[in-house]
């Protein structure tokens, strides 16, 4: 059987990071924390799933102290919510009362992403995608000290705790996803990983993670709720003793019932290493959210341009 690879020792010491760090913050600076989440998907899948990621991450930053505002954007129409989004991200940028600035992905296709992105400040970017933030990371990430894709920092926090390497490793990632699986392969291989990235288009997935040491699977495409390249990782797609993450996962809008990436009964009888559905990704992704988040609110307090420049 699988070891477990939990999120929930990582989670709580970040946890209690962030809350010293939101006294020193007041204490120093008179700034308490603020995300504002933005929500702009009106697919019931993708809304349903949204609503409770942010709900997650609500909880966590209040539960150390900070504020959280969520604009439900996607109650306007589809020909005005691209403008909408914008004045509001102008607004946001401007607003002293906000440190962070979350812009929930996926997008509706109707929408340019990068458009968005563009507009919204590198300072307050709490998810590490605006094209500053991108270059920083490919140019060579500090794990510690930037403001890293919540998810892909996540799993390699939760690598380096339970001493999973990944140098000179064969990785297999599903998806390349702007917020999980690009990011993620572009990392990996900054730490010498073999990676292969996988997608849709790709020519026998089962192939490449079938012979990978480590199998992060970031699709968020279950059968149960998709007709259209559908994906589940099963134990007959990976190696004996493989390390196997899963990250997709998606709220059936009906049922409410969560539906994931990874076949964890199975797959657990033959990893070496497996994340849970639950309690794994997610919690390390809410850690990284809240360590981002304080990293944007003494760059905003400070007026730092660059999060290395801040002694954290």
């Amino acid at each position: 059987m699988a070891v477990w690879i939990r999120g929930d020792k990582l989670h709580e010491e970040t946890r209690r990071w962030a809350a010293e760090h939101v006294k020193r913050l007041e204490e120093r600076y008179g700034v308490t924390p603020k995300l504002a989440a933005v929500l702009l998907n009106d697919d019931p899948v993708e809304l349903e799933t949204q609503r409770k990621y942010v709900s997650l991450k609500a909880k966590d930053v209040r539960s150390v102290g900070g504020e959280v505002e969520v604009y439900e954007l996607y109650r306007e129409p589809p020909e005005r919510r691209e403008a909408a989004a914008l004045r509001l991200i102008e607004r946001l940028n401007k607003a002293d009362d906000v440190t962070g600035v979350l812009v929930q992905k996926p997008l509706p296709p109707y929408i340019n992403e990068a458009r968005l992105f563009e507009a919204l400040s590198p300072v307050k970017d709490v998810d590490g995608l605006t094209p500053e933030n991108k270059k920083r990371l490919v140019a060579g990430f500090d794990l510690d000290r930037d403001v890293l894709p919540c998810t892909p920092a996540g799993i390699l926090e939760l690598f380096r705790q339970y001493g999973i390497e990944v140098r000179g490793k064969d990785v297999a990632v599903v998806g390349k996803g702007a917020l999980v699986g690009f990011p993620l392969a572009v990392m990996l291989m900054q730490l010498d990983a073999t990676v292969t990235a996988l997608h849709a288009l790709s020519k026998d997935r089962t192939y490449y993670t079938r012979n990978a040491d480590i199998v992060i699977s970031a699709v968020g495409r279950p059968p149960e709720l998709y007709r259209d390249n559908p994906w589940r990782l099963t134990s007959d797609m990976i190696k004996e003793g493989a390390v196997v993450v899963g990250v997709g996962g998606k709220v059936d809008p009906t049922a409410k019932r969560w539906y994931f990436d990874v076949d964890e009964e199975s797959v657990a009888r033959k990893a070496s290493y497996l994340t849970p559905n639950i309690g794994g990704v997610g919690l390390a992704t809410r850690a990284r959210l809240l360590k981002n988040l304080i990293i944007t609110t003494y760059m905003v307090a400070t007026q730092t341009a660059s999060p290395r420049l801040l002694a954290l």
